[in-house]
């Protein structure tokens, strides 16, 4: 082992999350070491996750507008996909994405070093043959994908998410089995592509973290395009001939496909932390934090994907950002003063039409003890969802009855995502459905159903 290091801050693992924390430290004048044992740079999102995703999203729906062009007056021929085109405008992008996270994390405001880190007790850990000691840790190692012991599947050519971004074909037939953001996304990524597709879901409503009613719009879209949903009959056991799946459900039936996906969800990666070392329980799976991102061990704080609860990118960043300052403030003497809001929170799925989820579902309201009242309106009885063709999607709103106060959003429709942020800055505010309903809304667009939903409401 080399001389030992000191610094004031290390940050395992370079992604949103831990390149937040790293750049509000620094900003602090704290001396911070980021550790990052990926091979390639970027994190998660960049390379493997947000970003290779809706690159390829993009294209299978345009060729699904294509395919329904004749709806609004336009005849055209098949579309054909040009697959090698595709893949190079998806690297190509990526590589874009990537070279400005390289250079954030090598342009020389914090050092970094490559290697995996390991804790040797509360205040040191061990990396590529040296040993750092630091004042304050940030953990930000992500997560991996999580595959379920099914017999047989580990002898299959099963594609996880890792392997859909590299879009090694376009099967004539895909079996999905999962239906968060990476199965559903799965989904229509082949079947705008040409595919035909099943997805196995293991519980109904389809998509648990929505609204039931927005669950069941994506079904009838789902139905629209041909997709076939298989409920609550799980995968029991798998078969490779060497060309096709062989899958067995619960209940015995066989279904064939080229492909299969497993879109399983994914968990926290702390494997390799030797944990233990800095007094964390040996079992731990996820590392749970306070509204300032601090664990049990006061002066290890964590961000992200390996702690947070709902694992997407914004939240990494707000809890990497408040780390950040909560590290300067402890080491200072001073009170943690940052914090991050789990109630604050926005989760899309890039399907064709889009789904998201902002803050409380009605059930999540109940659950704190507030008298939900809800109220929705339909795109196909909006005019701009109505000139788009939109012919499921809808959007919902939550609010407590004794105080108007609007508790979230949810919705199924044309780039609903976008303009959910609208809906994110009226519960940042904490406005009234009343409050809400005074701020005007130009007219024809997809925007402005969120008034038209909320002059609905009946309390």
């Amino acid at each position: 082992m080399s001389e030992e290091k000191n610094v004031d801050l290390v940050v395992i693992g370079g992604g949103s999350g831990g390149y937040a924390a790293a750049k509000k430290a620094v900003a602090e004048g704290l001396s911070v070491v980021v550790v990052e044992k990926a091979k390639e740079l970027g994190g998660l999102c960049i390379l493997r996750g947000c970003m290779p995703t809706k690159a390829l999203l993009e294209t299978s729906n345009r060729m699904r507008a294509i395919e329904e062009a004749e709806e609004f007056g336009i005849e055209v021929e098949k579309p054909v996909l040009n697959l090698d085109a595709l893949r190079e405008r998806k690297s190509r992008l990526v590589s874009g994405f990537q070279e400005w996270r390289v250079k954030g994390l090598t342009k020389g405001e914090f050092e970094l070093v490559k290697g995996e880190a390991s804790f040797l007790d509360q205040h040191r850990i061990t990396v590529a043959g040296q040993v750092i000691r630091a004042k304050s840790f940030v953990i930000a190692t992500g997560s991996y994908e999580k595959v379920p012991p099914i017999e047989g599947l580990s002898e299959t050519p099963f594609w996880t998410s890792d392997e859909i971004v590299e879009m090694p074909s376009v099967p004539a037939r895909v079996v999905v089995v999962g239906t968060g953001a990476v199965g559903m996304e799965s989904a229509h990524l082949f079947q705008g592509l040409g595919s035909k597709v099943t997805i196995i879901s293991r519980s109904r409503p389809l998509i648990s973290s929505v609204e039931p009613e927005v669950s069941a719009a994506m079904e009838k879209r789902c139905a629209d395009l041909g997709i076939d949903l298989v409920f609550e009959n799980g995968l029991q056991r798998v078969n490779h001939d060497g060309s096709e799946f062989s899958l067995t459900l619960a209940d015995g039936t066989v279904l064939s496909s080229e492909s299969l996906v497993m879109a399983t969800g994914r968990q926290p990666a702390l494997r390799g932390l030797a944990l233990e070392n800095a007094g964390f329980p040996s079992d731990i799976r996820r590392l749970e934090i306070d509204a300032y991102c601090q664990t049990s061990v006061p002066h290890i704080f964590a961000v992200g994907d390996c702690a947070s609860p709902l694992a997407v990118v914004h939240l990494a960043v707000m809890q990497g950002e408040a780390a950040g300052v909560n590290v300067a403030r402890q080491i200072s003497g001073n009170a943690l003063s940052e914090t991050w809001d789990e109630d604050l929170k926005i989760f899309g799925i890039f399907t064709d039409p889009e789904v998201v989820q902002v803050g409380f579902t009605a059930e999540e309201a109940r659950e704190r003890g507030y008298e939900v009242v809800t109220a929705d309106y339909p795109f196909d009885d909006q005019g701009k969802g109505e000139i788009v063709g939109e012919k499921h999607g809808l959007v919902m709103l939550v609010a407590d009855r004794q105080s108007r106060r609007l508790l979230g959003a949810s919705g199924m429709g044309p780039h609903v995502i976008d303009y959910a942020h609208t809906m994110m800055v009226a519960l940042h505010q904490k406005l009234t459905v009343d409050e809400f309903i005074k701020i005007p809304s130009y007219h024809p667009t997809l925007g402005e159903i969120w008034s038209y939903v909320a002059e609905e409401f009946e309390f």
